[in-house]
Order: C-alpha cells, then sequence, then structure tokens
C-alpha cells in the first residue's frame, strides 16, 4: 500500500474517532480498531497479530484523546465526580484483565457477545426515558465500581474504551442526565484505556511477527498519526456536545450503538 494513502486514512480514522469521543463520550475504538486492522492486513501483517495491534493501539489513541476531550467536560461542568474515583480505579484493573484475557480466548465468540449486549442497551434506551436533572443519581459505590469493572473488561477485551455500554448504564441504571453522563464516561475511560494499553505493551514485548516500531503489540506509526487529528477534534467535539439538545444526543448515540452492536454480530 502507498504510504501516503496509508498515512490519510489513518488521519481521516483518527478525525472520526476524535469526534464519536468528544461529542458521545466514547472512546472511538470501534472506529479506530477496524482501520487499523485493514491497513496492517494490506501491509502483510498475520491476522491474529494485526487484531491485537489494533486493540492495543486503538487504546494508546484513545488515552490520549480523552484526555483533552475530559478537560473540555470538566471545564464544562458535564463531569460528575463524586464516584469517578471507583469507576477509574476497578476501569483500570479490569482493562488488565481483560487484555490478558483477551489473548487467549477466540475474539470472535467476544465481538458476538459485545453485539447482544449493544442491541440489548438500544431496545432500553429507545422505550426508557433519560434523566434530565441531577436530582436522582445513584449514591451507591458498589455500582459505579461496577461500572467500572464491566467497562474496563470490554476495553482490554475488544480494545474498546468502554463508552459504548458505559452511558446506557449511567442513564438508565445509575440515572445520570445525559450530558453529565458523556463527560463522566469520558474522564472513566482514560483509566480503563490506560490500564488496557499497559498491558498490551506488556503482553506484546518479545511477541514476533510484529510491525516495524512497535512498542509491545502498540505501533507508533499509527498512534501517531491516528492521535495527530483525534485530540484535536476531539475538543471541538467536546465543545461541541454542550450546545447540542440532550434528545438529539440520545438519538446519535442510539445509532452508533445500533451500527456496532449490528456490525458485532455479523449482520452489516
Amino acid at each position: 500500500m502507498d504510504f501516503i494513502v496509508y498515512v490519510l486514512l489513518l488521519l481521516l480514522g483518527g478525525c472520526i474517532g476524535g469526534l464519536m469521543a468528544g461529542l458521545l463520550g466514547v472512546g472511538g475504538g470501534v472506529i479506530l480498531t477496524p482501520i487499523q486492522y485493514y491497513l496492517l492486513e494490506a501491509c502483510g501483517v498475520e491476522p491474529g497479530v494485526a487484531l491485537t495491534v489494533s486493540f492495543a493501539t486503538s487504546l494508546s489513541v484513545i488515552f490520549v484523546t480523552m484526555i483533552r476531550s475530559t478537560k473540555k467536560h470538566y471545564d464544562n461542568g458535564m463531569v460528575v465526580t463524586d464516584y469517578l474515583l471507583y469507576i477509574m480505579f476497578l476501569g483500570f484493573v479490569g482493562a488488565i484483565v481483560g487484555a490478558f484475557i483477551s489473548t487467549n480466548v477466540d475474539v470472535s465468540i467476544l465481538k458476538f457477545l459485545f453485539g447482544l449486549m449493544c442491541l440489548f442497551a438500544v431496545v432500553n434506551m429507545i422505550f426508557l426515558k433519560y434523566p434530565d436533572n441531577d436530582d436522582n443519581i445513584s449514591k451507591s459505590s458498589l455500582a459505579h465500581a461496577m461500572l467500572g469493572l464491566i467497562g474496563g473488561l470490554l476495553c482490554g477485551l475488544l480494545g474498546v474504551g468502554g463508552g459504548i455500554i458505559m452511558i446506557p448504564i449511567l442513564t438508565l441504571v445509575l440515572k445520570y442526565p445525559t450530558h453529565k453522563a458523556i463527560g463522566t464516561s469520558s474522564a472513566s475511560i482514560i483509566a480503563t484505556s490506560l490500564g488496557g494499553m499497559i498491558a498490551y505493551i506488556c503482553l506484546g514485548w518479545n511477541v514476533v511477527g510484529l510491525p516495524a516500531y512497535s512498542v509491545g503489540y502498540v505501533n507508533l506509526i499509527q498512534f501517531v498519526f491516528l492521535t495527530l487529528t483525534s485530540t484535536v477534534i476531539s475538543g471541538y467535539a467536546a465543545n461541541l456536545s454542550k450546545k447540542v439538545d440532550s434528545d438529539k444526543l440520545k438519538v446519535l448515540h442510539i445509532l452508533v450503538v445500533l451500527y456496532i452492536g449490528l456490525k458485532m454480530v455479523g449482520i452489516v
């Protein structure tokens, strides 16, 4: 593949991932991972290795992107910090565990199960009313900690930040209003992506057949070009998120989760 085309596709992927991160509070790994996977395969990397490298590098990009996105959400007053440490700590641990599990199981099974979970979340998002204020936010430390663990496991297993599932749980179960669910999800993904990234670097340290310029399973070339655009776009998208009506954000989030769910189960 021509290197210029390779770089342009990475830059475009970073734009899309950054938009999702800032606007919807999701890591964007569902976009970043397949783009990298197909590019690596086109460059002759063995499919199994290409998929794991895509997971790991996506998490590295998500980590940097979410720092910028979260700062914007925090400045806009959209990050709930009361139980954030519970979510972040368990998310960090869960991501490490998930990464280790992912190297020993059939990823296609995990994708299918994740797809079913997304479709279940879509049904609930359509039929259940989202909260419109802070009055009923759950005060359960355990519930927040379990959310972090679930998000972290998904992060490590599938190379996604976990926001695709975190936001429905934050809104429908823990009663966060939409904008604050997006901001809080962004902050929690900093921890989950960091845990997954560290684990994948350690797991891939002595692996043979990795693409050039890789640190463990993280490929530095893809990381740099994806991060260039994703960090810039995510900041602007986070500011835009504050101005968009919550009902419109809900519809957009439902469409994204629906597409991801259908794709993961092999329908699209």
